[in-house]
């Protein structure tokens, strides 16, 4: 991997580092990488965090400014991390622009550290023997004997109800504390009544696990859903004898009326630096694939409504386009104005993904390549309807044999 500074770069970060990892990274992996590798690993980090927030990737200029580091230093320091399992590089080379996406990976848990003979030998080494056992007790436990107490732990049922009100806290403290639960149960449920309403759905206890019923009594108290109710729910999610857990919880939510536009992400992007439309003269075309460049899907659907909020039909067709096709956002831009041009005003989800899908397979990256794609095929369209219309006209002028001889008959006998 050799590093230059107009190298773009992003970081990507999926889970959030706690303070036990924080103190992991410092007692553990510091002393096998070095403090500089570590300060690398942690600008990666809070990068990580605010990438979100950048339209355009940076150079890594910016990160070797932020370190006071070398180009050197830095690609030494990227590739000890790599090593001990902290960072995964990707890099994409795209005619004189190179890319790379730095991926954080979070540090090992305790025991999967101590149970690494590699690691946890390394650390012995770098450490004194009287350091190496400070840091093992640094991170135990102490256990009180509770055999002399008793569990006082309040249940989740016992102090909170739950109101679906967007005008109130979902979470409602109870007026009063009902007696002490026994055992760890966290959630009350009326499981005769559910049991009965799978019973008359067919559905035997059988064949659900004791996980799976525990997952429809937490969804169904969550949710405040009636036993019945939530039976007839579980049958719409049983399939070939088996639950659909997701299939589930996404009934839930809709008898519920929960606002899924939450789930939705891909929509809000832009499209990405290396795919736009190259700064030529400013043609109209041009100037229009720029400005769709320029704005999210999301943003294109909004103005299409007229600045009011797109329907969530719409946005999950896109997100669709996005996520499972993976069109880039200027290509879905492309193809939302020809569909509603051509489905009046309507997002049409097969018209979109049959389009989409072939788009995927041409790799078809840019909002240029889409326009010229769908003027390929508007062409072939003409001349496809040319060829039909002169077969059609082809046939018009073919006689038939039988039928001339009849006409000449009438003809001579005056019927015509």
């Amino acid at each position: 991997m050799k590093l230059y500074m107009s190298d773009l770069y992003r970081v990507e970060l999926h889970y959030p580092l706690d303070e036990v990892q924080n103190d992991i990274l410092y007692y553990l992996y510091q002393p096998l990488i070095g403090t500089n590798a570590l300060s690398t690993y942690m600008m990666l980090y809070v990068e990580g965090k605010r990438m979100s927030r950048f339209l355009k990737p940076s150079s890594l200029s910016r990160i070797i400014s932020f370190l006071s580091s070398s180009l050197l230093d830095l690609e030494k320091h990227l590739k000890a991390l790599e090593a001990i399992g902290l960072l995964k590089t990707y890099v994409k080379y795209d005619h004189d622009i190179t890319q790379y996406v730095f991926i954080i990976q979070s540090p090992l848990s305790l025991q999967s550290f101590f149970k690494n003979q590699v690691l946890s030998s390394l650390l012995q080494e770098s450490l004194t023997e009287d350091d190496f056992q400070k840091t093992i007790q640094y991170f135990k436990i102490s256990k009180e004997d509770l055999s002399e107490y008793e569990n006082i732990t309040s249940s989740f049922t016992d102090v909170y109800t739950i109101q679906h009100k967007k005008s109130s806290s979902i979470l409602q403290m109870k007026d009063n504390f009902k007696e002490q639960l026994t055992s760890d149960v966290n959630i009350l449920y009326d499981m005769d009544l559910l049991l009965k309403g799978l019973q008359d759905y067919q559905i035997s206890r059988a064949s659900l696990t004791q996980e799976e019923l525990k997952y429809i009594a937490q969804l169904g108290a969550v949710y405040s859903i009636d036993a019945l109710t939530l039976a007839g729910m579980v049958k719409e999610s049983f399939h070939s004898q088996k639950l659909d857990k997701k299939q589930l919880k996404t009934h839930i939510q809709k008898y519920c009326d929960i606002d899924s536009m939450s789930s939705l992400k891909e929509i809000y992007h832009k499209q990405p630096l290396q795919y736009q439309t190259p700064m030529q003269q400013q043609t109209p075309l041009i100037l229009h694939m720029q400005y769709l460049d320029s704005i999210t899907p999301y943003e294109l659907l909004k103005e299409k409504q007229g600045g009011s909020e797109p329907v969530f039909h719409d946005l999950m067709i896109v997100e669709t386009l996005m996520m499972q096709l993976g069109l880039k956002p200027a290509v879905v831009n492309v193809l939302i104005e020809y569909v509603l041009g051509k489905n009046k005003n309507r997002l049409s989800k097969r018209y979109c993904e049959a389009i989409g899908s072939s788009w995927a397979r041409k790799h078809i990256e840019t909002a240029m390549d889409a326009y010229h794609e769908l003027m390929n095929d508007s062409e072939e369209s003409i001349v496809q309807d040319e060829e039909n219309e002169k077969e059609d006209i082809s046939k018009q002028d073919e006689v038939n044999p039988e039928r001339l001889f009849s006409l000449l008959d009438k003809l001579e006998e005056g019927q015509l």
